[in-house]
């Protein structure tokens, strides 16, 4: 297994409960960090224009500033003030459409994932977690 497999198989593990609220941006920053290694994110992630979104979790007031687009992600630890369009979830939302057990088009329909932006970061957005999800499957 890859390192991107196994943060996966934990998180979908992890899901069969609910999550702890504390350890949800841990989750979520290693997933990422772990995608950003891995050559079919990267190719999933080329056609898409490149974005940034200050990741909110509504729950434990963390944040993560996230960034991708033209073949490229990144994410870090940041502060819920920070800049960048901000968007809006609770963990466990975060933590399911990064592990791939929250299909994005229900997360992003359903108001589970609120941009205080505007519309076009929250359709960005969810491309890039559609193409993670696909890169998932191969």
């Amino acid at each position: 297994m890859t390192k991107l497999a196994d943060a996966i198989e934990a998180a979908r593990v992890a899901s069969t409960s609910p999550p702890n609220p504390a350890h949800a941006r841990g989750a979520v920053l290693a997933i990422l960090a772990a995608a950003a290694e891995d050559e079919r994110v990267i190719a999933n992630l080329k056609d898409v224009p490149a974005g940034r979104a200050l990741l909110r979790f509504t729950d434990t007031q963390e944040a993560i500033e996230f960034q991708a687009g033209d073949g490229r992600l990144h994410a870090e630890a940041a502060d819920v003030k920070g800049k960048g369009p901000k968007v809006d979830a609770t963990g466990a939302t975060w933590l399911g459409l990064v592990a791939g057990t929250l299909k994005p088009w229900l997360a992003f329909t359903r108001g589970m994932v609120v941009a205080r932006a505007g519309l076009t970061e929250l359709r960005w957005l969810q491309q890039v977690a559609e193409r993670l999800q696909k890169a998932y499957e191969h």
